[in-house]
């Protein structure tokens, strides 16, 4: 299975709200990279009938914490990583979300900066697994989008998302003094 499988299981009747988020999201702002996942942010209220429905096509759960679920395929393939917000957080990002074209799929992605709140709010967390590829993307997602990190929405972004050392540490990075 692939992201355009994984949009057309989410838009089986009833039909699924979610969010592009993860590696497709990142390519869909302008940095293309190697993505061997599919993630999708969805309302945590639909997180039993993800379950059900993923299940029921095939898919069996391999991870699973309160916020987050993980389903492989047992002949391999992408696997697909759900993300569940609450339904404020969820309305607030489909309201500024844009569509974009994924080949055999058209689906919604965060705005840059929504997306750039995602990976500045696990950065924060500090995990070992997930900072060198989320910090690289952050990096590139600014560079690519010439961002400029001393207007004072992005310090305001960073800071309630991330902390100061990580706002500094990208403003060294990307030289703007």
């Amino acid at each position: 299975m692939d992201l355009s499988d994984f949009v057309c299981l989410a838009r089986e009747k009833p039909a699924l709200p979610f969010l592009v988020i993860g590696g497709y999201a990142v390519a869909a702002h302008g940095y293309a990279r190697a993505t061997f996942d599919v993630d999708f942010l969805a309302r945590r209220a639909d997180r039993e009938v993800w379950i059900t429905r993923l299940t029921a096509a095939g898919l069996r759960q391999v991870g699973d914490t309160r916020s987050f679920v993980r389903f492989g395929l047992p002949g391999g393939g992408d696997a697909l990583d759900l993300m569940f917000v609450d339904e404020d957080t969820f309305t607030g990002m489909v309201g500024a979300a844009e569509e974009r074209d994924f080949g055999a799929a058209h689906a919604l992605v965060p705005c840059l900066d929504h997306l750039l709140a995602l990976k500045l709010h696990v950065l924060r967390q500090a995990l070992a697994h997930r900072t060198s590829k989320d910090a690289d993307d952050v990096e590139m997602l600014i560079r690519r989008n010439g961002l400029d990190l001393r207007e004072p929405r992005y310090e305001q972004l960073f800071l309630r998302y991330g902390n100061r050392e990580i706002y500094e540490t990208f403003r060294r990075l990307a030289r703007q003094r």
